[in-house]
């Protein structure tokens, strides 16, 4: 009998232990969850920062930033000297921010 009272007290020993494991094992889950939402928040906040604050404009950009279409950003490129940068093994051409900047502060100069 007491072999039997022994392996009773054990046996509730252990699903004691077993219910802890359980609660530790969820809470371990939910610290995982967090640090994965706010790891990706963190990578998206970053890429907005790269995104932000590369000087390099694409075609796209350069026509929205300045409301013209396509055909007069290239006219302005050949006939107007508009600043341009073009990339090694790449067909497009990209626009320097500053360089931009700079252009239209010189023509808003020259028609005063």
């Amino acid at each position: 009998m007491k072999e039997v009272n022994e392996i009773q007290k054990l046996i509730k020993r252990q699903k004691a232990y077993q219910k802890g494991i359980l609660v530790m094992t969820e809470k371990l889950f939910d610290i995982q969850t967090q640090i994965a939402t706010l790891t990706l928040k963190e990578i998206k906040k970053e890429k907005k920062v790269e995104k932000n604050s590369t000087d390099l404009l694409s075609s796209k950009d350069v026509c929205s930033m300045l409301e013209i279409s396509a055909s007069t950003l290239y006219r302005m490129r050949m006939y107007d000297n508009f600043p341009y940068v073009k990339i090694d093994g790449r067909k497009s051409v990209m626009f320097n921010k500053k360089d931009i900047e700079e252009y239209i502060a010189n023509q808003k100069a020259e028609r005063r």
